[in-house]
C-alpha cells in the first residue's frame, strides 16, 4: 500500500483479540461487572478493544493516528487504495468526533469511508455512516 511510507511505527496502539482475557488482565478484576451490565467501568477501552479484534478477524490491517496528541483517529484501514477511517464511540456523545470533523475540513482524493461505531443505530449523516456494534461484521 502507498500508505505505508508514512507510517511511524514507534507510535502503536496495543489490543488482545480476546476481550475477556483483557478483563482478567485487569488491575482490578472486572469480569463480573461486565458481565452484569456495569461496562461503564472501563466503557471505551473495552469498546475499543472488541472493535480492533473483530477489524483483525476479518483481515483489516489496522492503523492508528496522531497528531501531538490533539488530534487522535482511532483505526486506519486500507482499502482499495483509499484510507478508510473508523472512530469508536462507547458513549452518548457518539456524534461528537472532533478529529473526524478536522479530517472533513481537508478533503483528500485517498480519503474513503468515515465510519464511527457505537451503540447506537445505523444512519448516515452527511459523509460519516454511524454504524451500531452489532452490525461491525458487515464492515
Amino acid at each position: 500500500m502507498p500508505f505505508e511510507q508514512y507510517e511511524k511505527r514507534n507510535l502503536y496502539k496495543v489490543f488482545l483479540l480476546d476481550t475477556g482475557l483483557l478483563c482478567s488482565m485487569w488491575r482490578e478484576p472486572i469480569q463480573w461487572q461486565v458481565l452484569n451490565g456495569e461496562i461503564d467501568i472501563n466503557e471505551g477501552a473495552l469498546t475499543e478493544n472488541f472493535v480492533a479484534a473483530e477489524l483483525v478477524k476479518k483481515g483489516y490491517v489496522l492503523h492508528y493516528y496522531d497528531h501531538k496528541s490533539r488530534q487522535e483517529l482511532d483505526f486506519l484501514v486500507a482499502q482499495n487504495n483509499k484510507m478508510n477511517i473508523i472512530e469508536v464511540k462507547s458513549g452518548n456523545d457518539y456524534k461528537r468526533h472532533v478529529s473526524l470533523d478536522a479530517v472533513l475540513e481537508n478533503p483528500n482524493p485517498t480519503l474513503g469511508e468515515l465510519m464511527v461505531i457505537s451503540k447506537f443505530p445505523m444512519q448516515k449523516i452527511g459523509d460519516i455512516q454511524y454504524i451500531p456494534l452489532y452490525a461491525l461484521g458487515w464492515i
